[in-house]
């Protein structure tokens, strides 16, 4: 039962409030006082979190030296800024903290801080802004957090990258008097361009296991803005939040205005102890159904792209079922007049020359092969030559007198008209209820937004966007629903609320999956990342890689294909069927159980991963390119128990010797961990999966 100190304030008049706001939990507790609030988690250590307007950092400049770095700017009706809130009140709600505060001079602008300390040590806030006034007034600057630190030094590990190219990891170190800032304004799929959220290490780099850093994420789909400052005088400023900069928001007379959530995460014991504690705080309070495992299933866009004829579909998935895959997933090309990219967004009903008789055949067949069905859609988006743009081409985002601008052959919704929220929410509902046997739907969004014609959209868009995900959810509680966006576009903690996975990338090449998949797991658990075995030569590169390479490197996340299953020989068709079968034995201790970062594929051609449940353990290695005269290596492992022996089983090689010298040996954890465990490699793009077992 969590301790909570209850206290009551008057709502009608400002208080002084110069004694501290206390609420304890069994594992910690949250102090407010004068602007400030301490967290302390007893395993974690404190967050410093200061919410500091732009009057605010230069009044306390002599004993903050935060002059310049702050949370909120609005500009008043007056042409005015500077406002200098302080404590109204306060309650406390089902664990949650929050700070009402207000300027004496404009009482009637509330701002809303919540803050609430979870069991692993994450720091959740949230911020509302109530403009109670008869005037609007204009958003300038608001973060949803904003930490104070103190250190040596200061490392900051961001994850940055492209199309085809998502989540690249990176670190550098931020000088003093420096500000590092990461953002994306592209409106839609904005985490294709980084991640928002960054790690920064105190004193020295981020180690995996040791060391002392801070994680921080916005739970947020839209434009974002992650600043660190090293100040002249050694403090570091955090601030993280919708980017108002590039777009100021104009908040209307008696409107409330809901930012986006952050999450925040100390640690003394390095990224590795980090990233497991928010795997755990995903999983139980985040992504739905977070501590469940995942069907594996094949998508058919590789394998046929935009012929998806009905019987070509129900001969993949007679193909698909015989391999012991359980679910089957209709890409791109099913509706309209789709035979390419360049028509029928919008018109989301089945071709007739594709599919006459409409869905229902293709979820009747895979019902009887045993199959789940899945579904590709990409509602947010309209063709210009479809029948929705001809019957609303208002809807599109566009500027007066100005052809929009296509990308993709597309245009983008302005889901912040209710009509066109009302549309697309309505629309893909009634699919789903039209068609109960779907199961899964992987929602793309392929473009960024253009042609914006008030600044107010790019938030109220994305706050469409989750309403529709919201009663989506809802009325279809059994449907699965994948984020795609490009690829990982949409990776968010915000995204995540509302869909089960995540589509990593477009790139489904093994070799560059291996640092993608990487960097992502510092965010991410394995059960929430599509990873899919794909054909050799990969669609994208034109790598070729061995079956069981691009197996173990799919294995890390929720495993799936997308291949043409007919292509198979009767040589892969049998070697398939043994690793998915191995693969989904493995399912539980990979997609629920504990992650350490062995080997970075950053800094080394190697790459290890171990996963545990607390009693066993899998190792998967692999290495990209070696010169052929160092090909031993030695992996260095963690999370074992220190007083068990367990038994080591390399599991399904494709070579004639195990790589693991100490196979089918029994090794004691402590010495594993102390001493390492030896790989011969013997070519490049190789890989290992090896099971420990615990014997006593």
């Amino acid at each position: 039962m969590m301790n909570v100190i209850a206290f009551a304030w008057p709502d009608a008049k400002l208080v002084n409030m110069n004694n501290p706001i206390r609420l304890d939990y069994p594992y910690g507790c949250i102090t407010w006082q004068q602007g400030t609030a301490v967290v302390t988690h007893h395993e974690t250590g404190t967050i410093h979190f200061s919410y500091l307007t732009d009057y605010q950092s230069r009044t306390a400049y002599p004993t903050r030296h935060l002059s310049g770095e702050y949370a909120l700017q609005l500009l008043l009706a007056d042409g005015s800024m500077g406002l200098n809130p302080t404590e109204l009140a306060h309650h406390i709600n089902n664990g949650e903290l929050n700070i009402i505060l207000a300027d004496p001079r404009h009482p009637d602008i509330r701002i809303n801080l919540y803050l609430q300390l979870h069991e692993q040590g994450v720091l959740s806030s949230r911020v509302t802004l109530h403009n109670g006034t008869n005037a609007p007034l204009q958003v300038l600057r608001a973060a949803s957090a904003a930490v104070c630190l103190q250190a040596s030094a200061y490392h900051v590990t961001g994850f940055r990258g492209v199309w085809a190219g998502e989540h690249m990891l990176s670190e550098e170190e931020v000088q003093r008097g420096n500000t590092l800032c990461m953002s994306s304004c592209c409106g839609t799929k904005v985490a294709q361009e980084g991640t928002p959220g960054l790690i920064i290490s105190a004193d020295e780099p981020a180690r995996e296991e040791s060391g002392r850093c801070l994680l921080a994420a916005l739970a947020w789909s839209g434009n974002y803005s992650l600043r660190f400052t090293h100040n002249a005088q050694g403090c570091g400023y955090l601030v993280i939040g919708h980017d108002f900069a590039h777009a100021p928001y104009t908040l209307a007379a008696g409107q409330t205005l809901e930012l986006p959530s952050a999450v925040l995460l100390n640690s003394h014991a390095g990224k590795g102890d980090t990233t497991r504690r928010l795997h755990r705080y995903l999983r139980r309070h985040v992504i739905p159904r977070g501590e469940q495992t995942r069907p594996c299933l094949l998508n058919s866009w590789e394998g046929v792209h935009f012929d998806v004829h009905e019987s070509t579909l129900k001969a993949m998935m007679e193909q698909t079922a015989q391999l012991g895959i359980e679910m089957f997933v209709l890409d791109d090309g099913w509706f309209g007049r789709r035979t390419d990219d360049t028509s029928s967004l919008g018109d989301w009903y089945p071709a007739k020359d594709k599919l006459p008789s409409g869905l229902r055949p293709l979820t009747k067949h895979a019902e009887h092969l045993g199959l789940k069905f899945g579904l590709w859609v990409e509602p947010e988006m309209v063709c210009p030559d479809s029948d929705l743009f001809r019957a609303h081409p208002d809807w599109a985002l566009r500027l007066p007198d100005i052809v929009p601008t296509e990308q993709r052959h597309q245009l983008v919704l302005n889901l912040a008209r209710p009509e066109v929220e009302a549309f697309v929410l309505n629309t893909i509902s009634e699919l789903l209820s039209s068609n109960p046997d779907i199961a899964y739907i992987k929602w793309d969004c392929n473009r960024m937004m253009t042609d914006v014609p008030h600044p107010n959209i790019y938030f109220d868009y994305i706050a469409a966007y989750y309403r529709i995900m919201r009663e989506l959810r809802r009325r279809h509680p059994d449907v699965i629903f994948q984020c795609c966006s490009a690829g990982g576009g949409r990776m968010d903690l915000g995204a995540a609320l509302y869909h089960e996975e995540f589509w990593l990338s477009d790139n489904t090449d093994a070799h560059d999956r291996l640092r993608m998949q990487w960097s992502a797991s510092h965010f991410f658990p394995a059960n929430s990342i599509g990873a899919h075995v794909t054909a050799s030569p990969n669609l994208y590169t034109g790598r070729h890689t061995s079956l069981k390479f691009r197996f173990d490197v799919a294995l890390a996340g929720r495993m799936g294909f997308e291949l043409d299953p007919r292509s198979l020989n009767d040589s892969q068709r049998d070697e398939i069927r043994t690793r998915l079968a191995l693969a989904k034995h493995l399912r539980p201790l990979v997609q629920t159980g504990e992650l350490y970062r062995l080997i970075s594929p950053y800094t080394s051609s190697d790459c290890a991963l171990l996963y545990t449940d607390g009693r066993q353990a899998l190792l998967l290695a692999y290495t990209t390119e070696r010169p052929f005269t160092r090909q031993g290596t030695v992996i260095p492992l963690a999370g074992l128990q220190t007083n068990t022996h367990y038994k080591l089983e390399e599991l399904l090689p494709d070579t004639p010797k195990p790589l693991c010298p100490q196979n089918n040996t029994t090794q004691h954890g402590a010495e594993l961990m102390r001493h390492g465990l030896p790989i011969r490699w013997t070519r490049p793009l190789q890989s290992l999966c090896l099971l420990l077992t615990p014997i006593s």
